[in-house]
């Protein structure tokens, strides 16, 4: 059987091998995370993981990675937890809180000129609550001030009362940070949004970044949304990742899909330079000063005392119309007035 794309992907070698992968679901269970971690640790054929997705699951097994020296890359988890309690066998790609918080901080008081906010989060996720707890300081520290917050979680949520409330403030912007979808707090985070009905500015950090927020497809509840991501694919259109990635799935892929890429590139240096040495020596592989891996999502380097990416600009996206694709609507670079702008073509073919 011949894979979709092996005629366009290069073919190359590691250390004279072919390079196996094993993909284990953890359901974004923590039960089951567990049980995969300790799983692939008792392997001594792995050498690495691409560890999960969200902080809710890289805190369930980090510590099962770290005291098997077994070195774990994340592509997702922006936990402030992992930087102030370090493990020295954990590394990640994607930007932390603070910086993630500040960002957003930024597009709040620049972009459009609000300095009063309501966040919406999960206080038990480590995720959504350690942001929130950078997003308050970091506004406060620019003169912005947190009026309310609440518990987007609850099994009860009621969006409506909610939207009520923030009305009562005035001019405030909304800050939707649902947890890795552990609860029903994305689901909640989408009704949040139709019930402003696009009368406050909504912003939100990736985990909005989805298709089931354009299947709101409605203009007026979406407009005034912006949500800061990872990576975007129209911002580079020509990059040969974006490219290839476009001809082997049919369209263009979304910002997970690039982070996770750069944590095999990452790992797969790692296994490389290591050669035949134990698996444990990975980890100052990549802790080294001299390690860089030029990823899609720009340069990769590493803290070597947290396993923190030493720098990863964050992008801002907003929503338009488009009438050619899936929901009618599409996401964009903030920095483009309409989707040609950005290389897209709209247009209905007849």
């Amino acid at each position: 059987m011949t894979l979709p794309g092996a005629n366009f992907l290069d073919s190359k070698s590691l250390n004279g091998k072919g390079l196996k992968i094993i993909i284990a679901n953890d359901a974004n269970l923590e039960t089951q995370a567990k049980k995969v971690a300790q799983t692939l640790v008792k392997r001594s054929d792995i050498l690495g993981v691409i560890a999960s997705w969200t902080s809710e699951m890289t805190m369930a097994t980090v510590d099962i990675y770290n005291q098997n020296q077994l070195v774990s890359v994340s592509p997702g988890a922006a936990t402030s937890e992992l930087t102030d309690q370090p493990r020295k066998f954990f590394f990640r790609i994607i930007a932390t809180n603070h910086l993630r918080a500040e960002a957003m901080v930024d597009v709040l008081m620049n972009k459009i000129n609000q300095n009063k906010a309501t966040i919406f989060y999960n206080p038990a996720s480590p995720y959504s609550s350690d942001y929130k707890k950078h997003f308050k300081q970091k506004l406060s520290e620019k003169g912005g001030y947190l009026i309310d917050s609440f518990d987007i979680s609850r099994p009860n949520f009621n969006a409506k009362n909610a939207i009520q409330k923030v009305r009562k403030y005035g001019k405030s912007a909304i800050v939707l940070v649902p947890d890795g979808q552990v609860t029903d707090s994305f689901a909640h985070a989408l009704k949040i949004i139709e019930e402003n009905d696009g009368q406050n500015w909504i912003v939100s950090d990736s985990s909005i970044y989805s298709p089931k927020t354009l299947e709101i497809g409605q203009p007026q509840l979406l407009e005034k949304l912006m949500v800061t991501v990872n990576w975007h694919h129209l911002n580079n259109p020509k990059d040969n990742f974006a490219k290839t990635a476009k001809e082997l799935w049919g369209g263009p892929v979304s910002d997970r899909t690039a982070l996770s890429y750069d944590a095999a590139q990452v790992l797969i240096k790692g296994i490389e330079e290591n050669g035949e040495k134990h698996r444990r020596e990975i980890k100052k592989i990549l802790a080294g000063e001299n390690f860089r891996v030029d990823g899609v999502t720009g340069e990769i380097t590493f803290q070597p005392r947290t396993g923190d990416r030493k720098k990863h600009p964050l992008e801002l996206v907003k929503v338009v119309r488009c009438d050619n694709q899936v929901f009618n609507f599409v996401f964009i670079p903030e920095k483009y007035s309409k989707p040609e702008d950005a290389g897209l073509n709209c247009s209905i073919s007849k």
